[in-house]
């Protein structure tokens, strides 16, 4: 090796510093080769495990009674067409324009904190604690008094639900129908991340004036006779990340620095020699 005149020949004690420099470069390469490689195996990952072909699995339907702050669409049809319009709050002009959950809210009939609707000409009804069929027959039976032949539909425009942390698409989901499951929700957040803990998975449900908690456990086929299985309007599903992608994550900031310090040590090697 030559050197230009004035300048030192590197030392041994350089060679050495280099070498364990590079040492140090070459096992944060194998570090993050095996954070990039760290499984995630089966019995973490598929849902409804079993070593069954086939499973026969008993339903546990909860039906889901109203609470302040639901909203309710009320339709009333008749043969008159212009008394049923005393009942409606929207006409059937404008009905068209109801495409997005913001109309739905503006078009609908609130529960009130007391649990109470104003319906016109009939007037307050509470229905807090009823399950929708039970309005609706609630209703038939008092609009019955003004209208012959009347038909009444009822439906519940505020069902929700969220899902949160590591899945593909958080966010808020409304429910066009009158269930859904948890898979159903998850499915429309686009499904869990690889990353994401499918044993405990948080399930939060408003009660009254309480929270309720619970773990749910997808990897188990017992998850479709829980209880939760069926959620209500507004339950919030938070997926909590695995370990092994938190090891990922902070192996992978932890090689950077690792790797930036190397690099600092071996250029101050390089110009004090």
């Amino acid at each position: 090796m030559t050197t230009k005149p004035g300048m030192k020949k590197p030392t041994l004690t350089f060679f050495k510093q280099l070498f364990h420099t590079l040492s140090a470069q070459c096992i944060i390469i194998v570090l993050v080769t095996l954070s990039l490689t760290s499984c995630y195996t089966r019995r973490g990952v598929n849902y409804l495990q079993s070593t069954s072909e086939e499973m026969t699995l008993r339903l546990r339907p909860t039906e889901y009674t109203v609470q302040p702050n639901d909203v309710l669409d009320i339709k009333v049809q008749s043969r008159d067409p212009d008394q049923a319009a005393f009942f409606n709050i929207s006409t059937v002009e404008n009905r068209n324009l109801q495409a997005n959950p913001a109309s739905l809210f503006l078009n609908g009939y609130t529960v009130n904190k007391e649990g109470v609707i104003n319906l016109a000409i009939v007037g307050e009804l509470e229905v807090r604690d009823l399950k929708v069929e039970e309005i609706r027959n609630l209703l038939q039976t008092e609009i019955d008094k003004y209208l012959l032949n009347a038909i009444v539909s009822v439906k519940l425009t505020s069902f929700k639900v969220s899902v949160l942390g590591d899945v593909r698409n958080p966010g808020t989901n409304y429910i066009y129908n009158t269930q859904a499951t948890i898979f159903e929700a998850l499915s429309a957040a686009g499904d869990l991340n690889i990353s994401g803990k499918r044993k405990n998975v948080k399930l939060i449900r408003q009660k009254g004036d309480k929270s309720i908690v619970v773990d749910l456990d997808l990897t188990s086929p017992d998850i479709i006779s829980s209880p939760y299985y069926f959620l209500h309007p507004n339950d919030v599903l938070y997926v909590e990340t695995s370990k092994e992608n938190l090891f990922q994550k902070n192996l992978g900031v932890f090689s950077l620095v690792l790797s930036a310090i190397s690099t600092t040590i071996l250029v101050l090697s390089f110009n004090s020699n």
